[in-house]
């Protein structure tokens, strides 16, 4: 058995089931490749490749996995084996395995094509990294690769606007066919959203309020469902909700847009972006004669097919629209909406419910750790090395990483028992949890999100540190419409300085929380209703924008 068939090799089989695979016609791929094992012989190549066309069909990652497994045996120093061995794994939810398998693979080969988009985001994951150096030595590495990061990793690693531009429009799908024209008025604007997050997810505890406050005299609301989840009491809000429910998980892309279009949606509304369960390429089909970004990717699509993205003076300054390909149209307030139906935390004093100490001001990092990179954590460390008497609840998620923050920590020279590491919680009892909390620090290339209203909500006020793209300044957006805009610094010395002042001003602390708590109902952030109509009147701007178009 070898790597490769030798050259001059009769090999027709294994050829054909190649072009089969990279026509995507998986199905007869995997039939011709195993043809090709049984009669033309055993190597590593025809096994790996085997793997990869099992691994595109739904659900034998566990089968790909396996021939993986075989084509590494077969060829066991061979880094881009053992690279794929990693895609494989991590694709099968094995994300430790994975790590281990593409950090050997770039021990072999720095370079490995396979392993570089990666390794970045699993090493955040579990909190592995080395540098910023480290991680910007990745990011060189896979430009001279020609490789084109995933937009939403990449906003976590680099606080530039017109980089997160460049790298969207070359990963953008690129227009398939015009936009259907502009309806004829009808009784209703139809607005249809798109997402694969009609569940218990983020977006869905931020837009729920402002779906059931919508006006169903003037629009008409077409919800088309990428990605259906068994029955919660998110999906089945959102079937309610909807006039009409499409569940368009079998479609193709250009599939779901053909009937958006047969819909007569006025204006598409992508709640999604490039991210995970996407589809863009339903945009670049032209679902609609208006296509909007909104809410589930914080920065540009890049897309030549995509209209107008929603924003606010904080997240895109004046003058900063040069950095997006849509044209920007800002709500009054903050961008992002917030339901005010939420659970509210009790004002009571349970942090024994949740390890937390009596006697401590207690700091919280409740991002996800792909957002936490050397530059936040090295600053978060200095903050308890200048401020003895505190602690900091660091959320890891649903992996335990308590061993490799306690290391950290400790390289730092901060002692990890002043370090509490904690995991996911049902929402109520996650804001139960924040309402325990005196102060949560920001990350900064990638702002907390809905972490920072949720924090807000609950009463804890949030420090951030204000940036370029829009990923950056949205924790900075939510401050303003708290009426908090002070707690929103320039720079990682003036944020040092604004938490360890706090820390050690128990009055001023008195007085922000008392100011959300008391404050809630009537800031313009959590107010629902006010919200829901300025994001209409948006809605209805573009429709009359795209009817004038056409009868001009």
């Amino acid at each position: 058995m070898t790597i490769a068939f030798p050259n001059g090799f009769n090999c027709p089989l294994y050829t054909r089931a190649v072009l089969l695979m990279r026509n995507r016609d998986f199905a007869d791929a995997e039939r011709v490749m195993r043809s090709s094992l049984a009669y033309e012989g055993e190597t590593a190549l025809s096994y790996h490749y085997l793997a990869e066309i099992v691994a595109s069909l739904p659900g034998r990652i566990g089968e790909a996995i396996a021939l993986q497994e075989t084509a590494l045996s077969l060829a066991p120093s061979n880094s881009v084996f053992i690279a794929a061995l990693g895609s494989r794994l991590k694709d099968g939810g094995f994300d430790r395995q994975a790590l281990m398998a593409l950090e050997t693979a770039l021990s072999i080969d720095e370079n490995n094509p396979i392993a570089l988009p990666l390794i970045m985001r699993l090493r955040r994951k579990f909190l592995t990294w080395e540098s910023t150096a480290q991680e910007q030595r990745c990011l060189e590495r896979m430009k001279q690769a020609g490789h084109i990061p995933d937009p939403l990793a990449l906003l976590t690693y680099l606080d530039d606007p017109q980089i997160q531009l460049d790298n969207a429009r070359l990963r953008a799908p690129k227009p398939k066919r015009a936009k259907p024209s502009p309806h004829n008025p009808c009784a209703k604007i139809r607005i249809g959203y798109f997402s694969s997050d009609f569940y218990e997810h983020p977006t869905m505890h931020l837009f729920r309020g402002a779906l059931k406050a919508h006006d169903r005299e003037t629009f008409e609301f077409f919800v088309y469902d990428l990605l259906p989840k068994e029955q919660s009491e998110e999906s089945a809000f959102v079937r309610e909700f909807a006039d009409h429910y499409r569940d368009v998980s079998d479609l193709t892309a250009e599939a779901i847009a053909d009937l958006s279009v047969r819909d007569k949606v006025d204006i598409a509304v992508d709640l999604k972006g490039d991210t995970f369960a996407s589809k863009q390429e339903i945009f670049a089909h032209g679902a609609a004669p208006a296509q909007v970004s909104f809410l589930g990717f914080p920065g540009t699509t890049g897309m030549d097919m995509m209209d107008y993205m929603i924003a606010d003076h904080v997240t895109i300054p004046e003058g900063s629209e040069r950095y997006y390909s849509e044209t920007i149209l800002r709500l009054p307030n903050c961008y992002q909406p917030n339901s005010n139906c939420r659970h509210v935390a009790e004002d009571r004093n349970t942090r024994s419910d949740y390890n937390l100490p009596q006697d401590k001001f207690i700091f919280a990092n409740l991002n996800n750790t792909y957002k936490v990179g050397p530059r936040e954590f090295a600053t978060w460390m200095k903050i308890l090395k200048s401020t003895p008497d505190t602690v900091l609840l660091f959320y890891m998620g649903n992996d335990d990483i308590s061993d490799v923050i306690a290391q950290k920590a400790e390289a730092h020279g901060v002692d990890p028992g002043r370090i509490i590491p904690c995991r996911a919680l049902p929402q109520a009892d996650h804001l139960d949890r924040i309402a325990q909390v005196d102060l949560c620090l920001d990350c900064f290339s990638y702002n907390a999100h809905t972490t920072a209203s949720d924090a807000l909500w609950a009463g804890v006020p949030i420090l951030t540190l204000a940036g370029k793209q829009f990923a950056a300044r949205v924790a900075s957006s939510i401050l303003s419409a708290a009426h908090l805009p002070e707690l929103s610094v320039e720079s990682e010395n003036l944020f040092i300085d604004k938490a360890v002042s706090l820390a050690k001003n128990p009055d001023e602390m008195m007085r922000i929380k008392h100011h959300l708590r008391v404050q809630r109902s009537t800031l313009p952030l959590f107010d629902t209703k006010s919200w829901t109509k300025d994001f209409e009147n948006a809605l209805q701007k573009i429709y009359h924008e795209t009817q004038s178009v056409t009868e001009s």
